[in-house]
């Protein structure tokens, strides 16, 4: 026994070793910049400087995101000399991290460090037949005039998948349709229509699209196939695109300013895939009633079988956001011309019940729109999950209008509210309604119940001098306290 407790201490024990996982260089990076880059920059930097093997992974994770304007402080002497071939090698290599860019050349944004190397770009890489200087670049948002759309093409590259181009205007600035030709050229020849998954062209009229550019956009867009979920134009588009549009399966966003393609609803037949994924539909139009019309036509037309099971067989089934406003230049300035009716209002409630958001244009300061206190209990008896409204009301006989709709709804004729309302529907810009002049002091118990009894809430910016903004502050006052 002696013995053996002598050696004891010195036997080797078998002990396992501890579970433990193995985390890649570039992994350990990815946990580190996503805790760091939100709050400090500078500190992942300092971290990729420390040890050449962070470096990589950490810019390529910095740079994934950039504003064009970032890019000149690659150059050290970008305004006083040419960059250096190991400057375009630094910049070719950090550019080739970017997924995501962002440029705005309007007036008062655009540096003269942007610019020049903008300039540089175009000319540096066309002398090197280099295609493009972001190779990997997949969603690019470009704010300018059109002049500044011929440095377009030296950006774009054949992976982009989303594409946000806004041309601005100056009055007194004429814009000419060649100025388009390089956005056409990117659209023709560089875009995949496979791929592309957003494209929003905010080019108004002033801007002066021309004809060319109108055509590839609508030839673009035959071309494309279920990767497209989103796509917004300020320009009219042929009745053909539009009917490829409607057969997209994935399409979630559609941006319009164009009178409603009505023929479309005439035979033949079309494809039953009409706008099921829709989730976001905006409309600038001067015809919105024709569009209410097209809508509600195509919801009441009968679907044939689609191919895809799993797919919602009912048209703008899944339409939560809806936004129809009058044309740049044509809204509300000396009166109101605010152009549905209560009676429209209930033919949207009833085609789109699902609605979350409704944006029907800011309202004025006129009392001659023809939709009244009735289109509110419509929206809120008929679309249930109604959050967030913009809409002008006719507020000259808000008191009797609330005292008819329910005396209505007691005798049966209207449907009362919605059982299934779990969430009050907020009413923007009421300071915007005129209030004050069509109230009095006696009549402010009924406007509080009558909105509180339809869950219409409303939260105004109180202004002392302004007695309209005041009045409405006490009607919200008035609706919480109700609601305690």
């Amino acid at each position: 026994m002696a013995v053996a407790d002598r050696e004891a201490p010195t036997r080797q024990r078998h002990v396992e070793p501890m579970p433990h996982k193995i985390f890649e260089i570039d992994e350990i990076l990815r946990i580190i910049v996503q805790h760091t880059r939100d709050t400090s920059e500078t500190t992942t930097v300092s971290l990729a400087c420390c040890c050449k093997s962070f470096e990589e992974p950490a810019f390529s994770l910095l740079w994934v995101k950039k504003p064009f304007n970032r890019l000149a402080a690659l150059f050290l002497s970008i305004l006083t000399r040419a960059p250096t071939e190991e400057e375009w090698n630094r910049f070719r290599r950090y550019a080739s991290w970017i997924r995501i860019l962002f440029v705005n050349l309007q007036p008062g944004y655009a540096t003269r460090e942007s610019t020049l190397l903008l300039d540089l770009i175009a000319s540096h890489f066309i002398k090197r037949s280099e295609t493009t200087v972001f190779p990997n670049l997949r969603n690019l948002v470009w704010y300018g005039e059109a002049s500044s759309l011929t440095y377009l093409p030296s950006i774009v590259s054949q992976t982009l998948t989303d594409l946000h181009v806004r041309i601005t205007t100056r009055r007194g600035i004429e814009h000419l349709p060649e100025e388009c030709a390089p956005l056409e050229l990117v659209i023709n020849s560089t875009i995949s229509p496979s791929n592309l998954q957003s494209l929003c062209l905010d080019i108004r009229p002033e801007a002066n699209p021309s004809a060319e550019l109108k055509q590839s956009v609508a030839d673009l867009i035959l071309r494309c196939g279920s990767a497209l979920t989103s796509f917004k134009a300020e320009f009219e588009i042929p009745e053909s695109a539009i009917l490829h549009l409607m057969s997209l399966p994935n399409l979630a966003v559609w941006g319009a300013t164009q009178p409603a393609p009505m023929e479309l609803l005439s035979p033949p037949p079309r494809p039953a895939v009409p706008f099921t994924q829709i989730s976001c539909l905006s409309l600038r139009t001067a015809t919105p009633l024709s569009w209410l019309s097209f809508i509600s036509a195509l919801v009441g037309q009968k679907s044939h079988p689609l191919p895809v099971p799993h797919l919602p067989m009912t048209t703008f089934g899944n339409l939560t956001s809806f936004n129809m406003d009058a044309p740049s230049g044509q809204g509300c300035f000396y009166s109101c011309t605010f152009p549905l009716t209560d009676s429209d209002i209930s033919v949207l409630a009833t085609a789109l019940p699902r609605l979350e958001w409704v944006h029907l244009g800011i309202p004025c300061f006129s009392t001659t729109c023809q939709t009244t206190f009735r289109s509110l209990h419509t929206l809120s008896t008929q679309c249930p999950r109604l959050l967030d409204l913009w809409i002008h009301i006719n507020t000259a006989c808000i008191v009797q209008e609330i005292g008819s709709v329910f005396e209505e709804e007691t005798k049966g004729t209207r449907p009362g509210l919605c059982v299934g309302r779990s969430c009050p529907l907020n009413l923007q810009y009421a300071h915007c309604i005129p209030l004050e002049a069509n109230v009095g002091v006696g009549d402010l118990e009924v406007v509080v119940k009558g909105f509180f009894a339809i869950s219409v809430t409303i939260d105004v910016p109180v202004i002392p001098s302004d007695p309209n903004s005041v009045l409405w502050a006490k009607v919200s006052d008035g609706i919480k306290a109700l609601h305690v």
